[in-house]
């Protein structure tokens, strides 16, 4: 295959307006990928030949030829990208075992260069990523990250905001591929900030004399903690301010309540613990540190006392934090558990979901370590029933399990997702095809909710009607249906009309703008069969 320059974005704030599609940015090395039955051959944007550096990604084994392109990833303990985790990587020709297992790496494909032989540069976008997505990149170590067609771009940015992610690629979804940089591509980069307190400061390599660094902390009920270093952002005006301002403050010894990684070779100026400053950062990392951090400057009008403390864990350290250190190493192990799940889940319920709910919980491990444990029970309930080997189940049990759904997703989706449920109690004991209600409501929530920007309203009903049991999935949403779900509905009715007969079955009504609505069927007495 004849590799092409990869085609790169502008920074500029996020677009507004109809034909744009939205992308997470991944932290990770840009890399074009030939994918063949016999494996994967990796490069870098200068064509270098990178796959010894890689063998989990080399023995992929594709369906079909294709030049891919994308980003090769690491994740930290959160589920998130790291950089600073696939550094470990770089430029290490020959990984041993042990590497391998302690820093793996995922291809994060995101678009279709080539496909069979054929040159897909002139396509438009979104028919690139159709064929993308006809790949079926949905498990192991390649696999396509997601896309959104139809989304507003802020809830995008809000998106990954919350998830620690580094920001938003937008790309005009009539856009063909064009080596180089584009203004079909924009890049909107994620930069929060932190109030903090200086603790010290690190000297130049080269000028003892001149700050290069400093250590800041945030105030906590157990002292001053510290949350790492910061080394750009200065001025050299900001440097002679800065070195005025603290010679005055020079103390003998850390004021930080917690153990400060030493700095070989440089000695370390603690100061009194009075100067408050603002800090841009990506993400907090999961040993509770600023992740990219650059100085914005001092705020002399504030005290330090006024410094909101985020709720972010330490994962190092020692008395008041060490219950901290339990439930991360609690949460840790729970994650593990879950992510060892997904493969097998994937087979009966939407990849989509999964992701999405696996990356939701992570990301609240460092900030919100009670509510991911929470929800980790209900996801661990919810694969228990899922993986049930059972072919059938009880309108009951279907609807517990759809709690827990419903549970998991109002976590991602908040006041978008509304739910309205209402089941007369006399068709509880229904029989219905294993999961086939779970199925009509993750569409009626993915279709009808995720695709409108301020969300919307699925709605559950069950009713008996003489001596049947009616069962309604609706949602407020575009009114349309993919058609792998048209599929999973064709299956549901075989289903139904063999185990029960003719007259039962699926119907759907799909108005567009207004919504669909997905009833089933069924006897209301569990004892039913065909013919009776």
């Amino acid at each position: 295959m004849e590799l092409v320059r990869p085609m790169l974005p502008v920074t500029g704030p996020l677009p507004v307006g109809a034909g744009w599609a939205f992308e997470f940015s991944w932290d990770g090395i840009r890399a074009l990928g030939c994918a063949q039955p016999d494996g994967l051959r990796l490069f870098s944007v200068r064509h270098r030949c990178i796959t010894a550096a890689y063998p989990e990604l080399a023995a992929f084994l594709a369906r079909r030829r294709a030049l891919l392109d994308g980003k090769i990833v690491a994740l930290d303990s959160c589920g998130r990208p790291s950089f600073g985790q696939l550094q470990r990587r770089m430029n290490v020709q020959r990984p041993t075992s042990i590497m391998l297992s302690r820093s793996p790496v995922t291809y994060y494909v995101f678009d279709l260069l080539s496909l069979d032989g054929e040159s897909t540069l002139q396509l438009p976008y979104q028919r690139r990523r159709e064929l993308l997505a006809a790949l079926q990149l949905t498990d192991g170590p390649v696999m396509m990250p997601p896309c959104f067609m139809d989304a507003d771009g802020q809830t995008v940015l809000d998106t990954a905001t919350q998830h620690g992610l580094h920001g938003v690629i937008a790309k005009r979804v009539e856009s063909t591929y064009q080596p180089g940089r584009s203004r079909h591509w924009v890049q909107t980069t994620l930069r929060q900030t932190q109030e903090v307190i200086i603790g010290g400061w690190l000297p130049e390599r080269r000028r003892a004399a001149s700050i290069g660094a400093l250590l800041v902390g945030v105030p906590t009920e157990a002292g001053l903690r510290y949350v790492g270093q910061v080394g750009t952002g200065f001025t050299e005006a900001n440097r002679q301010e800065l070195g005025d301002r603290l010679a005055g403050l020079a103390v003998p010894a850390s004021p930080f309540a917690d153990l400060v990684p030493s700095e070989a070779g440089r000695r370390v100026h603690w100061v009194e613990p009075r100067l408050l400053g603002e800090v841009a950062y990506r993400q907090w990392t999961p040993q509770g540190r600023l992740g990219h951090p650059t100085w914005r400057g001092l705020r002399p009008a504030k005290h330090v006392a006024a410094i909101q403390t985020p709720v972010v864990l330490c994962a190092q350290g020692s008395g008041p934090e060490r219950e901290d250190q339990r439930l991360l190493a609690e949460l840790d192990r729970a994650v593990a558990q879950v992510r060892s799940e997904l493969r097998t889940l994937r087979d009966q319920i939407s990849p989509h979901f999964l992701h999405n709910t696996i990356s939701s919980i992570v990301a609240m491990v460092s900030t919100d370590p009670t509510r991911a444990r929470d929800l980790l029970i209900v996801f661990a309930e919810f694969a228990r029933y899922s993986l049930r080997s059972a072919t059938e189940t009880t309108l009951a049990d279907e609807l517990e399990n759809i709690d827990r759904y419903l549970t998991l997703q109002k976590t991602r989706f908040r006041e978008r997702l509304r739910v309205q449920i209402e089941v007369a109690p006399t068709v509880l004991p229904a029989v219905l095809p294993f999961l086939a209600l779970q199925q009509l409501v993750d569409n009626a929530v993915r279709n009808g909710i995720e695709r409108q920007q301020l969300g919307g309203t699925v709605t559950l009903t069950a009713r008996q009607d003489g001596d049947d049991c009616v069962i309604t999935v609706s949602d407020d949403g575009p009114g349309t249906l993919d058609p792998n779900v048209a599929g999973t509905l064709r299956t549901i009715n075989d289903q139904l009309r063999e185990r029960f007969g003719a007259r039962y079955g699926v119907f759907s009504d799909v108005i567009p703008g207004v919504g669909t609505a997905i009833t089933l069927r069924v006897p209301a007495t569990p004892s039913h069969r065909a013919g009776e």
